[in-house]
């Protein structure tokens, strides 16, 4: 796995230097590498560890283990161009105000498990959020894991803590009934309504709702095609405020979801009020300048204003219609499956996690379901012993 040479240096004044012994052997990637030892047992010893670490695939580039943790910050922030908009300003934002101050000025095998566990005891005393805390320390894995994968360490420091982040729970708050919804749209101005309805009824995002385009909508069929987003993106790392249109969440969130068909009657005399027929890429909702509809305006000149004429809570947000939508489905008697379906999650279990709480009463439910069956046999005339529609063969 490798050779080891005795060598001495030629000094300035051209006398030998000590004698030191030079190990060679290639990396992972076959180019030839070399460490010098003064003692020639050192350098047997690290060829012999070398040579087990390249043979598990384990082996980490002396060279690189030097480099900052800052450098590695830049690998991995030019990889992040792929991310959603806002999730990479989030992770611009966590970077600069609290991992790289930590980590930035250290070298990428001197940070270990205990400074990472430091880093979050350290962030907890100072009032952030569990939640909070776990998105840096993703942030330093993130960075970490490149290091790994160009082999400038063996381990992943940022792995591993227990930081519990408490589960929270939809907010009795968050929820409308229909009859608030009826009042609420009573209280919205024109053409704004059909957006409240189609919020309610099929359970968008905000985003969802401002990037669906006139062909998502088919409104012979009554179905909407949920495929994009438009959102804000406030200035960060010396860029301006931006309204991104892109892909959805998570394929998840690709989604088609059916609506009445008086909602697309009212959908399409929406439309009309805009003149022409308009292209099938041209946005669903726009504002009075014809401008895409922006988020954050619909909800503080449009839905606050209306909570507020029809005598509810104006802190109920825009993505509060989502939860509405789910909270009147459960209501209804859907299963976690389909509303889970609907709502666009990735895993069943984030429905659980988000409205589990508001299945409470079902197990008794099914109960009584149950035993409305038992008291179904009781009732079934006799000799049928409730069993109606299995043919019995006779004996022999």
């Amino acid at each position: 796995m490798g050779s080891i040479r005795k060598r001495r240096r030629q000094l300035g004044d051209g006398t030998l230097g000590p004698v030191h012994w030079q190990a060679r052997y290639r990396d992972a990637n076959g180019r030839s590498r070399s460490q010098s030892f003064d003692r020639r047992i050192d350098a047997e010893r690290f060829l012999e560890r070398n040579g087990a670490d390249l043979q598990r695939g384990e082996w980490v580039d002396p060279r690189l283990r030097r480099s900052l943790f800052s450098d590695w910050a830049d690998e991995w922030w030019a990889t992040t161009v792929r991310l959603r908009p806002n999730t990479r300003r989030g992770y611009w934002l966590l970077l600069q105000n609290h991992v790289l101050p930590c980590f930035g000025e250290r070298t990428i095998a001197a940070i270990d498990w205990m400074d990472v566990e430091r880093f979050i005891a350290d962030r907890l005393k100072t009032g952030h959020g569990s939640k909070h805390v776990r998105e840096m320390v993703t942030v330093v894995s993130l960075i970490m894991k490149c290091a790994i994968k160009s082999n400038a360490r063996k381990d992943n420091p940022a792995a591993g803590h227990e930081l519990r982040v408490p589960r929270q729970r939809v907010r009795q708050a968050a929820m409308l009934t229909m009859e608030q919804v009826a009042r609420l749209v009573a209280c919205t101005l024109e053409p704004y309504r059909p957006a409240i309805w189609l919020l309610v009824f099929t359970g968008l995002r905000p985003a969802e709702l401002c990037g669906l385009r006139v062909g998502d909508v088919d409104l012979i069929r009554g179905v909407v095609h949920v495929s994009g987003t438009r959102s804000p993106v406030p200035a960060y790392d010396g860029g301006v405020r931006e309204h991104v249109d892109g892909l959805t969440k998570s394929e998840a969130s690709q989604r088609s979801i059916p609506i009445p068909s008086w909602l697309c009657l009212d959908l399409a005399a929406m439309l009309a009020t805009r003149g022409t027929p308009l292209p099938k890429d041209a946005h669903l909702f726009v504002n009075k300048d014809g401008h895409p509809l922006n988020r954050d305006t619909f909800r503080a000149r449009i839905v606050r204003p209306a909570l507020r004429a029809a005598g509810l809570p104006d802190d109920f947000r825009t993505y509060d219609f989502r939860h509405t939508h789910a909270s009147l489905l459960i209501d209804d008697g859907a299963n976690v499956l389909a509303l889970a379906e609907r709502m666009g999650h990735t895993d069943p279990a984030i429905t659980l996690r988000t409205y589990g709480h508001l299945f409470e009463g079902v197990q008794e439910q099914l109960t009584e379901r149950l035993d409305q069956r038992r008291r179904g046999l009781a009732e079934a005339p006799p000799g049928t012993s409730g069993i109606v529609g299995i043919n019995r063969r006779r004996p022999g």
